[in-house]
């Protein structure tokens, strides 16, 4: 089956008495057409069309010309031109070049709509039912693709964004273990602080080196006053001893 977009580029000559210039503007266009130069073709047709700009048969040929010259933006808004100004067979073979032109311009819908409306002006016209099927294949591809791609943006931007939040959360669990570690060695050097204040409180409570304690020094005062008492007695004893006797 064929996929391949059928093009039949035709130009459109006046039957009726034309201007010199005019004229000669066409003839030249023709030749150059004929000539496979369309640059050429398409700047005579354009002289051409600023000479007869009322008639839609000179925007067909300029935009017949611009088709062949592969400049198919310009060559869109000619076809329409003269596709929305021209009688039933003009605009119909208008809309048809415009189709193609659109087709090339990747836009299928407008092509769609185009070989719609040759076939409506025309429903003998063989290529545009048939690349009205195309262009609708080729639109039902487009969206198709264009779904895939969009949904492949959507997986990327929630893969980005799942990453994002592990990180987030990487981050705040290990802000949270730093905290933890933090608090825990403030703990311990409270601890530590405690301790040492209960080991000074202690130091300061216990007597120094060859100091007494308050209990030693309470028995060695009571042993101080036993031996005084013991002395006294031994010094009245010495005081009441009668003298010697003599011997007369």
């Amino acid at each position: 089956m064929r996929r391949y977009l059928v093009t039949a580029i035709t130009l459109m000559l006046s039957s009726s008495v034309l201007a010199d210039g005019y004229r000669g503007h066409t003839n030249q266009g023709l030749k150059h057409y004929l000539q496979k130069d369309y640059e050429l073709s398409a700047e005579q047709f354009r002289q051409a069309e600023i000479l007869k700009p009322e008639d839609p048969k000179s925007s067909f040929n300029y935009g017949a010309a611009l088709y062949k010259a592969e400049d198919f933006a310009r060559a869109t808004q000619k076809f329409s031109q003269a596709a929305s100004n021209a009688d039933k067979q003009l605009k119909s073979q208008a809309s048809y070049d415009l189709g193609n032109a659109l087709f090339r311009n990747d836009d299928y819908a407008g092509a769609l709509e185009s070989f719609k409306q040759a076939l409506l002006n025309n429903p003998s016209m063989g290529d545009a039912k048939f690349n009205y099927e195309l262009a609708k294949l080729r639109l039902q591809q487009q969206e198709t693709q264009k779904q895939q791609e969009q949904n492949k943006d959507e997986q990327e931007q929630n893969k980005d964004q799942e990453q994002k939040q592990s990180q987030q959360d990487r981050q705040s669990q290990g802000q949270k273990q730093q905290d933890q570690q933090e608090q825990q060695s403030q703990k311990q050097d409270q601890q530590k602080q405690k301790q040492n204040q209960e080991q000074a409180q202690q130091s300061q409570a216990q007597p120094q080196k060859g100091e007494m304690t308050k209990d030693e020094a309470k028995e060695l005062l009571e042993a101080f006053k036993e031996d005084e008492k013991e002395i006294q007695e031994q010094l009245r004893r010495l005081r009441v001893r009668p003298a010697p006797g003599r011997d007369w």
